[in-house]
């Protein structure tokens, strides 16, 4: 693996973020094994550190275009109307495998981040890594454009706080500084209810270690995560075959030209209504049994894969801050392949849960031409590689 690649001219490296990167890393192994441990729903079982449920995984076919121009046919595009072998993994991105609309503490249940993951088996160029001694490249994506962290420090300080609770799973310390801020200045006369909970939120900060002295720029990333915590939280998923996704940070592609990637569904679907594929009240498992009973129809699924490119000089890449988007992004995507998954398939056996749980994805099984980008992929490097390692995953 080329661990130490020399930074591309699109990023800014902080001081001290290879010391965040190991500390978040060996973070993240003690939470796989206290989740082992405290979950009972794991039985003791290594799971993903995040993206922990999986909807389930399913064969594809990735095809790119063959009406591409000439300014598209770079790295793994390079080649239109190729057909390469592909799987795709649908998931939650939480870290336990738990009912997908956990309910919050009053008990209302909650949408959350989906996951969508492609292995494009096989491809040809320069390699940054090798994928269980294959060159496959893998495209990772959330149900956002923006992810919920912006960066190595602030997702270092998230997973000092997990690693404090009893499953490894509670983040709600790290938004308590955004809540309080969210009060505004304290007002004559305000409401004693507001009062209340502005005194009970100044205590929990003033006597936690990790909330009591954040900088600006620290405040500045907590404030942005509640915001794409918030999107998140209004972003109703009824099948995760019928929903877009994006890769968020951004990639390399090629020389002096960043992308960023997403899947659509085509051709574009109204999501299927939860009654008509649960009960009102949906079960804890609803997404896979979507997932289940798209997959033995009739029709085969298609996404369109779509990049957009943007050069060095561009204005407001923010590639070291992933709760950001780009100016105009969801309207700049072009299509550079189509994703076919084939029908009928059967996600849900034992063996195809199995091969679907020791898949291991990290946007560094990828073509050089696609280098991942910014601090949150520069952190995702060690994680991933380290976190499948220590549950015998293939390939990391």
């Amino acid at each position: 693996m080329r661990i130490d690649d020399p930074k591309t001219q699109f990023e800014t490296v902080p001081a001290g973020e290879a010391e965040e990167i190991d500390e978040t890393s060996k973070l993240g192994i003690v939470l796989q094994d206290k989740r082992a441990r405290e979950d009972p729903s794991q039985q003791g079982r290594l799971l993903r550190g995040v993206h922990a449920k999986s909807h389930g995984c399913v064969k594809a076919s990735f095809v790119i275009r063959d009406d591409l121009d000439e300014a598209h046919r770079v790295g793994l595009f390079a080649h239109p109307g190729k057909v390469y072998e592909a799987w795709v993994r649908f998931s939650n991105a939480a870290v336990l495998r738990e009912d997908d609309l956990k309910a919050d503490r009053d008990g209302k249940r909650q949408n959350g981040s989906r996951g969508m993951a492609i292995k494009i088996f096989d491809v040809d160029g320069d390699m940054l890594s090798a994928d269980n001694g294959r060159n496959n490249q893998d495209f990772l994506m959330i149900n956002t454009p923006e992810f919920a962290f912006a960066n190595v420090r602030d997702y270092l300080r998230l997973n000092r706080i997990l690693e404090r609770s009893t499953r490894g799973d509670d983040p709600t310390p790290y938004f308590l500084p955004a809540a309080l801020a969210q009060l505004g200045q304290q007002a004559e006369g305000e409401p004693a209810d507001v009062a209340a909970k502005r005194q009970f939120l100044e205590a929990a900060i003033a006597n936690d270690p990790l909330l009591k002295d954040l900088s600006a720029a620290d405040m500045n990333g907590t404030l942005a995560s509640a915001k794409v915590a918030g999107k998140i939280a209004q972003q109703t998923v009824r099948n995760p075959m019928q929903v877009q996704y994006f890769g968020a940070a951004p990639f390399l592609f090629g020389d002096g030209q960043a992308m960023k990637f997403s899947a659509a569904p085509c051709p574009a679907t109204a999501q299927i209504p939860f009654e008509n594929i649960t009960a009102d009240d949906p079960s804890k498992d609803y997404l896979s049994e979507a997932l289940a009973a798209t997959m033995s129809g009739d029709q085969d699924i298609a996404f369109d894969f779509k990049i957009q490119v943007r050069s060095v000089d561009a204005e407001s890449l923010n590639i070291e801050d992933a709760t950001t988007s780009w100016p105009n992004e969801l309207a700049n995507y072009v299509d550079v392949a189509r994703i076919i998954i084939p029908v009928p398939q059967s996600p849900h056996t034992a063996d195809a849960l199995e091969h679907c749980e020791k898949l291991a994805f990290s946007p560094w099984h990828s073509l050089a031409a696609h280098r991942p980008l910014g601090g949150i992929n520069r952190l995702r490097q060690k994680v991933y590689a380290e976190s499948a390692c220590h549950r015998k995953a293939e390939g990391y």
